[in-house]
């Protein structure tokens, strides 16, 4: 089926133009169409011509939270062509800096970060990200030999929630959103009243999809509102649509249709993704949460490298120097045939500045993107003094470095955020751990 554009205009719409556009419509209809066309995307059922005019993931999510921050009742109602034409203005928004200035690199390399950051996401492959969660804070989880954590001891999730497992969250979210998909983008409870359920929660226990979904996925139109001044608010309008949204971290409204709905379907499974358990971590346990993952991760990152197939050595960080003022190589070391991998860890998270492209959005990278460059080029003015430290490392051989990142930074894809990091003396990729993982699973990846 097509869905004419209407009302288009020559000049790309701002950022005021599209919120008076939105504020049209009324919020309920809209908000409803959108939970069923992102449920539609999630089940791959949409037309592709429909996704290239803007009714993607991203583009809907922001219509939902503007309807939801601005949008009123007794307005016309919406329907599948009100949602592809807010979508359509969505997606041509000017971005009103680059617009005043055409020339800036600055304002270009802020722009790429906007985007990257609005629209990678949702294009990431959910079962590896949640693999990974159960991984780093799970079952599964490995702790460095010799390392004691502070907050990331045995059982640290169930204590912040009161008693709910990673395990039993994470297949909640599982169930929730499928089942939310086959609804239209709605979910309730009172699913579980129908017949053909009590198998399932034997397996999922019920008690634990009523907390899930109670505690940490639905919220009110009012509590939205108020969440999304506190991160809209404070920005100038061309970083606006780019703010957090906060259907990221309660996907479900309420009160507007007779059960909740999800605007952004997408959103759910987000939520057992390892950034929005980090998140959950540092709220609860501060400090001390960030402090442990660094080595955490770190060691993640080795037991990676050690199912690189083939002719390989991989050795540790290791201390090398006078005995009185020795210094830390870089994390890891990876000795393949024809080269020698530097690695360097780094579990921070990309930070509101960047995914915003503010102001101090370059000064947010440097502290940890720019820190492991450094180590990288150390390690590699030095490998001869750690050579002699680690006889198996071969100072002859040609060197690469790789600095590793729990999240994608997009620093080498932004080629003018790459030319303000620290000056790179070996050939140094900044990678994603997902990144790494599918070099990994690729045979002749790491070759």
């Amino acid at each position: 089926m097509k869905f004419p554009i209407r009302g288009s205009t020559a000049s790309p719409p701002t950022w005021d133009r599209y919120k008076s556009a939105v504020r049209r419509v009324d919020r309920d209809s809209l908000l409803v169409q959108a939970a069923a066309v992102t449920a539609q995307i999630a089940l791959e059922e949409l037309p592709k011509e429909l996704t290239r005019m803007g009714l993607t993931p991203w583009c809907v999510a922001d219509v939902a939270r503007t309807a939801l921050s601005w949008s009123s009742f007794e307005r016309p109602e919406a329907d599948r062509r009100t949602l592809l034409r807010l979508c359509n203005q969505c997606v041509q928004l000017a971005d009103e800096g680059l617009v005043r200035d055409p020339t800036s690199t600055e304002g270009l390399g802020q722009v790429l970060a906007r985007h990257f950051f609005e629209q990678f996401p949702s294009q990431h492959s959910n079962p590896g990200q949640i693999a990974r969660t159960i991984l780093l804070f799970g079952s599964a989880v490995e702790m460095p030999p010799g390392f004691a954590p502070e907050a990331m001891t045995p059982g640290w999730f169930e204590t912040i929630t009161d008693g709910l497992t990673l395990e039993d969250y994470v297949e909640s979210l599982f169930l929730i959103s499928t089942m939310t998909e086959q609804h239209n983008g709605g979910f309730s409870l009172d699913l579980f009243n129908g017949p053909g359920w009590d198998d399932l929660i034997e397996a999922i226990p019920y008690d634990a999809i009523r907390r899930t979904f109670t505690e940490y996925l639905v919220t009110t139109a009012a509590d939205f509102k108020e969440a999304n001044r506190r991160f809209q608010d404070p920005l100038p309008k061309a970083q606006k649509k780019y703010a957090f949204n906060p259907l990221d971290d309660k996907p479900f409204i309420d009160d507007v249709a007779p059960i909740p709905i999800a605007p952004w379907v997408q959103a759910i499974m987000r939520k057992a993704v390892p950034p929005s358990i980090y998140h959950m971590g540092t709220r609860a346990l501060g400090d001390s949460f960030t402090r442990d993952l660094g080595p955490v991760f770190q060691h993640y990152v080795g037991r990676q490298l050690d199912l690189v197939a083939g002719d390989r050595q991989v050795i540790p960080e290791l201390r090398y120097g006078p005995r009185k003022s020795q210094t830390d190589s870089c994390d890891w070391f990876l000795d393949l045939p024809g080269v020698l991998v530097l690695i360097e860890c780094k579990a921070r998270q990309p930070v509101e500045s960047l995914r915003v492209g503010s102001g101090d959005w370059i000064d947010s990278v440097e502290s940890s993107i720019g820190k492991g460059i450094r180590q990288l080029n150390r390690s590699h003015r030095d490998i001869e003094a750690i050579a002699e430290r680690e006889p198996s490392i071969g100072p002859a051989k040609p060197r690469v470095g790789l600095v590793v990142t729990l999240e994608p930074f997009y620093a080498d894809q932004n080629w003018i955020l790459a030319e303000r990091l620290p000056q790179r003396d070996l050939p140094i990729a900044v990678i994603s751990v997902g990144e790494l993982e599918s070099l990994r699973t690729t045979e002749e990846g790491m070759a």
